[in-house]
């Protein structure tokens, strides 16, 4: 249902092609129509304001996607709203009366840029942490100036906040309870960048206890997926705490396979690409030993699944790096299971 109420949307998709039907709600029309011909590998999501539709889509190349619009006496003719950037991946929107909020990724930082529909002026929301997980909340409502989001980081607890875009104005509404208790000021993470073999730079994400010594001798939890397209947050997590109230240092290696960086990131980590996933980590592996945060034989590197394959990998190609390796469910026989038929 838009968030006009006057469409229906139905949405049929697979992982890499979608297509849209609507049904015009004012006229008690039955029929869906068809908003675009499926094209392969084109993805598109769309929303309505009053008159006009906007698209979020890959279409014409745009890997990262753009913002579309389109008008209801020409619905099929799309024109571009919003200037495409090939270094900005749109992970999500919400359309309002007045506002456009876009969720975006650059550099392997999310943010939420804020866009006045009737003068064109638009903000961001700051964030102080370096490292930090967002989503948007779509809501039921339209002709309102505020929307909800949440925010977590590897220091901070789930948080619900309402914005304003209006005043710029927000209101913590809920934080995730930690039974145990817990207080974010123990704590530091940051984020800073690998130089892989090709000088790309890797993004990662590091927490560690407030009083910890940087001077090589700290034991490090290395964590890496990069397939996919999948992204790991920086967000919070239990887990990674008890390890870091130990004294370990917990680290994500935000490597070539996902999409940290867009979908050229995820390209440059797969089929004839798929060892620079490898040497990511272990350009990762060598930077945190570089900057001090550990050394060699004290790290533990893991990954589960196709990261399990990650770790297939690094254990035969330097093992002179790693205490040890955790290999969860690791995908390494692959060419004799997708040759099975019968799985």
């Amino acid at each position: 249902l838009s968030k006009t109420k006057k469409y229906l949307f139905i949405r049929t998709a697979d992982h890499e092609t979608s297509e849209y039907l609507f049904i015009n709600l004012k006229l008690n029309e039955t029929t869906p129509i068809l908003f675009k011909k499926r094209i392969k590998k084109i993805e598109y999501d769309l929303e309505h304001n009053e008159k006009f539709f906007l698209i979020s889509t890959n279409i014409d190349n745009a890997k990262n996607f753009k913002i579309m619009i389109s008008y209801e006496e020409s619905y099929q003719k799309w024109e571009e709203f919003i200037t495409y950037e090939k270094n900005n991946l749109i992970l999500d929107f919400i359309l309002l009366k007045d506002w456009l909020i876009r969720l975006e990724r650059t550099e392997g930082s999310e943010n939420i840029i804020i866009l006045n529909l009737n003068n064109k002026n638009q903000h961001k929301i700051s964030f102080d942490e370096e490292a930090y997980n967002l989503s948007l909340d779509h809501g039921y409502e339209y002709e309102t100036d505020t929307f909800r989001y949440s925010y977590s980081s590897p220091t901070t607890p789930k948080s619900i906040f309402d914005y304003n875009c209006k005043s710029k104005k927000q209101e913590l509404k809920k934080t995730q309870e930690v039974p145990s208790g817990h207080n974010k000021d123990d704590y530091i993470c940051k984020k800073i960048f690998a130089t892989a073999h090709d000088n790309e730079k890797i993004p990662i994400t590091i927490l560690y206890k407030k009083g910890v010594k940087l001077d090589s001798n700290n034991h490090l939890l290395l964590y890496g997926y990069g397939s996919y397209g999948i992204s790991i947050p920086s967000n919070f997590s239990t887990n990674r705490l008890s390890l870091v109230d130990r004294g370990i240092v917990y680290a994500i290696a935000h490597i070539r396979g996902g999409k940290e960086k867009g979908y050229e990131w995820y390209e440059n980590g797969k089929l004839l690409n798929k060892k620079n996933t490898f040497l990511d980590f272990i350009s990762c592996a060598e930077k945190l030993c570089e900057d001090k945060y550990t050394s060699p034989k004290r790290i533990i590197a893991q990954g589960g699944s196709a990261g399990g394959l990650l770790m297939g990998y690094i254990a035969n190609e330097r093992p002179d790096l790693f205490l040890g390796i955790i290999a969860q469910v690791p995908f390494v026989d692959i060419c004799n299971t997708m040759l099975d038929e019968d799985l």
